[in-house]
């Protein structure tokens, strides 16, 4: 079998190596659409929002960051703050979310198009009863290190949806298969312990801190085709990434998509050190 994979090998370099001419393609330059990404959460502290726009698909750069736009946080009784422009595209404000309240954002670029996010309700979460962590050696499957899991429980009624954000010596975990979330769809109102978050294995002398975050049904959905187009490809047969439209729409004369995302959530927090 070894012989036959090389062998296979072999004549697809040759005959791939052996056609030489360039073909230069003209790749027109795609719309260029506002991105949204932003979090309203129950937590003190600092709450950001990101703007930038998109690029063309062949475009190494960074993605160009929008700047001097009106950033506006409303909650169902009208204007709760402005955020301030901190550095380029990134908009924050420091203020704290409550339980029970809807919050949606208003933008306005510096070129007048408007954009505003629909409203989402701001969900109580469970707290993080408690961490765990297990040493497992290494198996076909896994490496060798310690593997996190979590002691929480599930509100008795359907329709309640998750995620969770890892962070390790203050850096959050960020890569595609780094994104979990889930419903409550077969756990409704139960216990849920030894539930394994993790995905690498940490080491020794880690800081580990594990964020449980309320999230709406859009925002779940949201993550899911996010995921899908992150972590679940890398065959030739796979359909290439598309625009991800979230919960921004625009408003006004504006008459153009925007991309992204700005949820809310009621966040539980929990870390430990590994020992």
């Amino acid at each position: 079998m070894k012989f036959k994979i090389s062998f296979f090998i072999i004549l697809s370099f040759l005959f791939f190596t052996s056609c030489q001419d360039v073909i230069e393609l003209e790749v027109p330059d795609g719309e260029v659409f506002l991105v949204v990404d932003g979090w309203m959460t129950d937590q003190d502290g600092e709450k950001q929002v990101l703007l930038s726009t998109t690029a063309n698909y062949f475009d190494n750069k960074t993605a160009p960051t929008v700047e001097n736009a009106l950033v506006v946080l409303f909650d169902e009784n009208g204007v709760v703050d402005t955020l301030e422009e901190v550095s380029s595209g990134k908009y924050i404000t420091e203020y704290q979310g409550e339980v029970g309240r809807h919050y949606h954002i208003y933008i306005r670029t510096d070129s007048g198009e408007e954009y505003e996010s629909n409203p989402e309700e701001l969900k109580y979460v469970s707290s993080i009863a408690a961490v765990h962590s297990e040493f497992r050696e290494e198996t076909t499957f896994e490496d060798e290190g310690y593997y996190m899991s979590i002691d929480t429980e599930e509100p008795l009624g359907v329709g309640d949806f998750y995620r969770w954000k890892q962070y390790v010596n203050d850096t959050l975990l960020n890569e595609p298969f780094d994104l979990l979330y889930a419903s409550d769809e077969f756990v409704d109102g139960n216990p849920i312990i030894g539930f394994d978050v993790t995905t690498e294995p940490l080491k020794l002398g880690d800081d580990y801190r594990i964020q449980q975050l309320s999230i709406s049904k859009e925002a779940f959905d949201f993550f899911t085709q996010l995921q899908t187009q992150t972590a679940f490809v890398g065959s030739l047969f796979d359909s290439p990434p598309a625009a991800l439209e979230g919960n921004m729409i625009s408003v006004g004369s504006t008459n153009k998509n925007v991309l992204g995302y700005f949820g809310v959530s009621g966040v539980s927090e929990i870390g430990t050190l590994i020992e």
